[in-house]
């Protein structure tokens, strides 16, 4: 019996001795890197730097990569490093090393340690789906999608031709169960629109085993069965990422999400739209790292900081307000406070507040939500093929989120915070918001008028008219300018139309766009130092 005990305790020693344990490390800073001299190319991809240079986004601290000889002294002390964020200037290990934290004190630029919690325990009421079957018959055309976008007046961006065709929307959810074989997305899948996809819980390439609510929030987005149901966006280029672990609440998953991120910022092309339905506060199954009302200020958690961050690297970016109207914590959830992510409240059919919407201002005092949009009783699709209707800001947020790329599809030459800001102009309670509702219920009719009235009041440096043309485009500079020049017209996919030198011996002046389809185009002119953008509607 004495030898039994002996064996038990040296078993359960062992068991503890080779426990992993799994850690976030933040550094202080990136050692010595000399910016100024640096060449951008060496650590930006070409995507990055071209939307960088589109939108004169200029590169920072946050765009350099983590110093290595930090990370070599971390992994010295017994331990495996599992993901690492340049944005955030950290890293995750895991180690065995009970000494770990303790050692880690010798390291003067390791300015946070955070335990993750890694148990696994099922939450399957995480997300609190409320279904309920489809009772209704769909109103033509956009089918049981009609209230999700009339409501926002979507449909005359739609009319236009402006469904999503040139914008890449990043989706970070909890997975996305069956969207590459669901008949809701055969139009995605026959036409090959999903250009990505990656799981950055499982570290794999898996999207499409697990996710139900992902499964949903898509068919907001991209459903495309006419007169059935349509999504806002049903044309965009759509990259899939799981960050939300479905077994665990943890602040892995806003590390996951800022992965995410930086992914979409050095692959994607110069137009992106996020859109996530993910919010956090103080469920977190380590406690000691829930959020407070508090650090909803816009700067203190680590999915609003990365939020910020991709939107300061020319991305738009919106989110869920939150479930928690009727909840203890009442508030709205990270990342839906930082200052730059269009975050979207809840209304019903009868344009009223859905009353699980969380509630603003953020604590720094921001209005929030920005906007709100139909989340009561919305129809979406199961990943089984079937229809429900489900409710919660997480089905507000992605139909607003497809409208909004659709309004940048038809004014490429604005960037994301002044998509932002026409959205917000635009809503019904904009000079009277609410805690609620924002600003309201955007109109994306007027938003689009809004964007238009200002290119033409504030002009690129020069005048196109007659605009729209039908045969010729007459360019006027509002400052002569001299020298030789470079001319490009091109469409709104980028497909370049018309290109025109100086040693063309073509005056600059008058062009002729007689040859080119009815269409949206956008006129670019460089002549030495000078750039110029604008434009023009070929009838």
């Amino acid at each position: 019996m004495k030898n039994l005990t002996i064996l038990i305790l040296l078993f359960c020693f062992t068991l503890h001795s080779w426990a992993q344990d799994k850690f976030w490390i933040e550094f202080s800073d990136k050692g010595e890197y000399i910016q100024e001299s640096g060449d951008p190319q060496q650590f930006l991809s070409p995507n990055a730097l071209n939307r960088r240079a589109y939108f004169d986004i200029p590169i920072d601290y946050t765009d350099y990569p983590l110093n290595s000889s930090y990370i070599a002294k971390v992994e010295n002390l017994e331990a495996k490093v599992e993901k690492n964020s340049k944005w955030l200037n950290g890293i995750i290990v895991q180690t065995s090393n009970i000494n770990f934290v303790a050692e880690l004190a010798q390291y003067p630029f390791v300015k946070r340690v955070v335990t993750l919690n890694t148990s696994k325990s099922q939450l399957s009421d995480k997300f609190q789906l409320d279904e309920s079957e489809v009772d209704t018959l769909p109103i033509l055309a956009y089918g049981f999608a009609a209230s999700n976008i009339e409501m926002l007046k979507g449909e005359y961006l739609h009319e236009l031709g402006f469904q999503g065709q040139t914008i890449d929307i990043g989706v970070m959810d909890n997975g996305f169960q069956l969207v590459n074989t669901n008949r809701f997305f055969d139009t995605l899948n026959i036409l090959n629109k999903i250009h990505g996809a990656y799981n950055f819980v499982d570290n794999s390439t898996d999207v499409f085993s697990n996710g139900e609510h992902g499964a949903y929030v898509m068919s907001t987005l991209a459903a495309n069965i006419k007169d059935t149901l349509i999504g806002t966006a049903p044309m965009g280029n759509y990259y899939l990422f799981t960050t939300e672990d479905n077994n665990n609440e943890s602040l892995e998953e806003e590390i996951n999400w800022a992965l995410a991120a930086e992914w979409v910022d050095s692959a994607l092309g110069t137009w992106v739209v996020l859109s996530t339905s993910l919010g956090y506060s103080n469920g977190f199954n380590n406690s000691s790292t829930n959020h407070s009302y508090a650090d909803m200020d816009g700067n203190t958690t680590i999915i609003t900081k990365a939020s910020d961050l991709a939107a300061k690297k020319g991305m738009l970016v919106v989110n869920s307000a939150g479930n928690e109207g009727t909840d203890d914590w009442k508030f709205i959830t990270a990342p839906a406070d930082g200052d730059s992510v269009l975050a979207v409240g809840a209304v019903d059919a009868e344009r009223e507040p859905a009353e699980f919407s969380s509630y603003g201002p953020s604590s720094d005092g921001q209005i929030k939500p920005n906007v709100s949009a139909l989340g009561r009783r919305v129809v979406a699709a199961k990943y089984n093929g079937t229809l429900q209707t489900i409710n919660g800001t997480s089905f507000s947020c992605p139909i607003t989120a497809g409208l909004a790329a659709c309004l940048w599809q038809a004014f490429p030459d604005k960037n994301n915070m002044e998509v932002i800001e026409a959205i917000e102009q635009s809503a019904h309670l904009y000079f009277s918001p609410e805690d609620q509702l924002g600003y309201g219920i955007p109109n994306f009719e007027k938003a689009y008028k809004i964007l238009e009235l200002r290119e033409v009041t504030q002009s690129s440096g020069l005048i196109l008219y007659p605009n729209p043309t039908s045969e010729i485009l007459n360019i006027v500079f509002i400052e002569k300018s001299e020298g030789a020049y470079d001319l490009v017209v091109a469409d709104m996919a980028g497909k370049v139309w018309i290109r025109q030198q100086d040693n063309d011996q073509v005056t600059l002046g008058q062009l002729s766009v007689k040859d080119l389809p009815k269409g949206v185009y956008l006129l670019f002119v460089k002549q030495g130092k000078n750039r110029y953008r604008q434009k023009f509607i070929k009838r």
